[in-house]
């Protein structure tokens, strides 16, 4: 049903300049009181700072110069008020700046979840489970981030930095253009230290991604591993892969290790220039000794946050990155939107008619080639044909998991896609080969979410399909916990309530993909003794490898290299020597429907 994988990433639409920054921005309105809030505060902590220098200064030029103690306690106390007070800013600022994010991450994985579910299998089929994994949880997280502390905080440095720079240049401009002439070369190697990090974190970002995929895939396949005693060419892969995202991370820190020690040095520079030359105006009488000590304490409370800003790049960069691959998912296109209108009936009578239909799941390869047949309500139409011939494809396109490329699928004389396709899947049961269930409870996936199902109809549907030996075999009942896909139950167990929860729904049109396939005879005999109470009534399309399962199909209809080659009951297939009867000579050795040796 699915088509290859040509590709492990999704194309990347974000990575363009400061798109993603702008786009992050605007997902934060929705919050924007909030924000505004925390806004005010960050003008808040900005200003108290050199505020609370000023008091120092006020303290050592009337205080401590001048010998009034009285004047010294005054402003000493003022400074500590400042502080106390920068502190409960802070605070409440890093409180509303944490909640603002959660909500804004907890809108982005929401939409990132639904989205993905809303993709179509063209995407997700080429897209890698650990991929898509990844970006709703470490690229989120990684947007969260920021959200949380970087944005509030850059922003909050920003401000002090601007404050400190304005009362530098008030108190002594000559003596502020000598301590912040290495400014515009730490404005450049910022920049440019933000370009690498840039992209050194997408680099990061794809190696992640690609190594939760793999991780993911050789955890899924453990078992098959172990049987063909592949354990070590795995761990070989694995640590290559490893190997890949260490690098890529050594690229990173790198960076960061070298931009640290730039800011350091620049600013020690800085320190020393004020030494020297603030020395001479306080000889020269121009500046006091308060005014030097608030440059001092200044400049040190400028170069702080400079420094702290190599941090806050490590986070804006990571979180730029991450924002490139969501919004690089979030930008493919969803599913076509259902028509205006769309038929959505309550029921359907089950009437199937393929009309010259194609489809290609990949551009100039077809899997079905003008397939064209009809189905009446309550028939049961067997498909067979060789692996690859276009069988499942058929199930795709009457259930919309894919839209034929030519030709029309019509259900009820209605072409499938001017239905809507919640309503017309509610009317359609499909149990494939390879039964999926949630982790969770056997009710929960009995239900699927249908609330509107009473227990009482579930044991029902149970009892038809014979599983409720299943249920009877717990002592929890229907309460019975199932782990992740499944686990703790047999494949002829998990394929029973399939079976039940296909029942359950009270479909119009049943498909059974194969659905007998993988399990034992036992398993078989119960699943054939309940299909008469479950087909009846009902339009059912049978699709098995084994032909003894559809021999008392009302039709057969046989595929081959996704053409309809043959058409008929098994008799008439038979008597015509054609590929149904070379298959069912190679399935049972000879015409007479009895297996042959094994």
């Amino acid at each position: 049903m699915t088509s290859p994988r040509p590709s492990p990433d999704p194309p990347d639409r974000a990575r363009a300049g400061w798109g993603p920054a702008v786009r992050l921005l605007r997902l934060a309105l929705p919050h924007r009181r909030l924000f505004a809030v925390t806004a005010l505060l960050l003008v808040g902590v900005a200003a108290i700072g050199p505020t609370a220098l000023w008091f120092i200064r006020q303290a050592v030029d009337l205080g401590i110069a001048a010998g009034d103690s009285d004047a010294l306690l005054f402003w000493t106390g003022l400074f500590a008020g400042a502080a106390v007070l920068e502190s409960a800013a802070a605070y409440l600022r890093n409180q509303l700046t944490t909640l603002g994010g959660q909500r804004v991450i907890f809108d982005v994985r929401t939409r990132l979840f639904a989205h993905i579910h809303r993709l179509p299998l063209r995407t997700i089929d080429r897209t890698p489970v650990g991929t898509l994994v990844t970006r709703v949880t470490s690229d989120v997280e990684a947007v969260s981030e920021l959200f949380s502390s970087g944005v509030a905080e850059v922003c909050s440095d920003l401000l002090k930095m601007v404050v400190v720079v304005v009362a530098l240049f008030v108190l002594d401009a000559k003596l502020a253009l000598v301590a912040l002439a290495a400014l515009p070369i730490v404005i450049y190697i910022a920049a440019e230290f933000g370009r690498r990090m840039r992209a050194a974190f997408r680099e990061v970002r794809a190696r992640l991604s690609r190594l939760n995929g793999f991780t993911q895939e050789a955890l899924t396949g453990v078992p098959v591993t172990r049987l063909c005693r592949r354990e070590a060419l795995m761990e070989e892969r694995f640590a290559r892969v490893n190997a890949e995202y260490r690098d890529a991370q050594f690229g990173a820190i790198f960076n960061f290790a070298l931009f640290f020690p730039i800011v350091e040095f620049l600013s020690a520079l800085a320190m020393a220039a004020v030494l020297v030359f603030g020395a001479s105006r306080i000889a020269g009488s121009v500046l006091s000794w308060g005014d030097f000590f608030y440059f001092w304490l200044a400049l040190a409370y400028f170069f702080e946050p400079m420094r702290d800003l190599s941090d806050k790049f490590n986070v804006f960069n990571a979180a730029l990155a991450a924002a490139e691959r969501i919004f690089g998912l979030l930008d493919e296109e969803p599913e076509e939107a259902d028509p205006p209108g769309a038929f959505a009936p309550a029921r359907l009578r089950g009437e199937i008619e393929f009309a010259d239909v194609r489809l290609e799941y990949v551009d100039g390869v077809p899997a079905l080639r003008g397939v064209s047949f009809r189905a009446k309500p309550g028939e049961t139409l067997a498909i067979v044909g060789p692996t690859g011939a276009g069988k499942t494809s058929v199930i795709a396109l009457l259930s919309r998991l894919w839209d034929a490329t030519g030709g029309e699928v019509r259900v009820d004389g209605t072409d499938v896609r001017r239905y809507a396709r919640h309503a017309l899947r509610s009317r359609i049961a499909v149990v494939m080969q390879d039964v999926f269930l949630f982790t969770g409870t056997v009710e929960e996936n009995l239900r699927l979410g249908n609330p509107a199902l009473p227990a009482e109809k579930l044991r029902e549907a149970c009892a038809t399909v014979h599983a409720d030996r299943v249920v009877a075999a717990r002592p929890e009942g229907l309460a019975a916990p199932v782990r992740e896909r499944g686990g703790n139950l047999s494949v002829g167990e998990k394929q029973l309530l399939a079976f039940a929860r296909a029942l359950a729904a009270d479909p119009d049109i049943l498909v059974l993909d194969e659905a007998t396939s993988s399990i034992d005879s036992g398993t078989e005999r119960l699943i054939q003794d309940a299909l008469p109470r479950l087909l009846g009534g009902r339009t059912a399309i049978v699709i098995a490898h084994r032909l003894s399962t559809i021999r008392q199909a009302d039709r057969i209809l046989v595929l081959h290299h996704g053409r309809l080659v043959e058409e008929g009951r098994h008799e008439e297939l038979l008597e015509r020597k054609g590929l149904y009867a070379r298959l069912h000579a190679l399935a049972y050795g000879g015409g007479n429907g009895s297996p042959g040796p094994t």
